[in-house]
């Protein structure tokens, strides 16, 4: 054999050789078909409508899958969710440790720690609540407390608008503050009237 054969066929094995892959190799780095589409971390949503923000979706990790029989996004290490009014101003505030929004049902859920804050501070707080896009409402059926200054209201479900401006509360136990009389009147003679 000659030497200029000889140094292709050298060349040749050693880039058969190179081009040779492990396959454990391969199948380490293979993508499983479950994982999501999508992940994305410190991420931050803005929705509006008619150029008008309407609310504001923040999470630690936002995984999302766009294809397959069931279209989600999961959302964990914590969710917020800001809605505005018409001027911008800031109207309610939910957060959550961990939430799905479905695309095709217009629904969110949250889980965990659920705590609903509206812009006359009342309280809400839940283990479970659904925001429901189409019909601008929130719901639970889980155990809810909700605070307004001094009164604490406990029930069983929840039906709310979307913004917590106002709520309907199920199966209603609780506290309500009520000023003591004498103390009523030791304001109204320390105030002058």
């Amino acid at each position: 054999m000659d030497r200029p054969l000889r140094s292709i066929l050298i060349t040749v094995s050693i880039a058969f050789a190179a081009c040779q892959n492990d396959l454990d190799k391969v199948a380490a780095v293979e993508v499983q078909q479950t994982a999501p589409d999508r992940i994305t971390t410190q991420a931050e949503y803005l929705q509006s409508d008619s150029g008008r923000v309407t609310n504001r979706l923040r999470a630690g990790r936002i995984a999302q899958w766009s294809t397959g029989d069931r279209e989600r996004t999961e959302m964990s290490e914590g969710v917020e969710l800001v809605f505005f009014d018409r001027d911008g101003e800031q109207q309610s505030q939910l957060t959550a440790r961990r939430g799905l929004i479905l695309p095709k049902e217009k629904r969110m859920e949250v889980y965990e720690q659920v705590v609903f804050v509206n812009h006359k501070g009342e309280r809400l707080e839940t283990e479970q609540l659904t925001w429901y896009e189409d019909s601008a409402r929130v719901r639970t059926d889980k155990a809810v407390r909700v605070q307004r200054g001094h009164d604490v209201i406990h029930g069983m479900g929840l039906d709310a608008a979307e913004d917590f401006s106002s709520y309907v509360i199920h199966n209603i136990t609780g506290q309500l503050y009520v000023p003591d009389e004498d103390t009523s009147r030791q304001q109204a003679v320390g105030s002058g009237q």
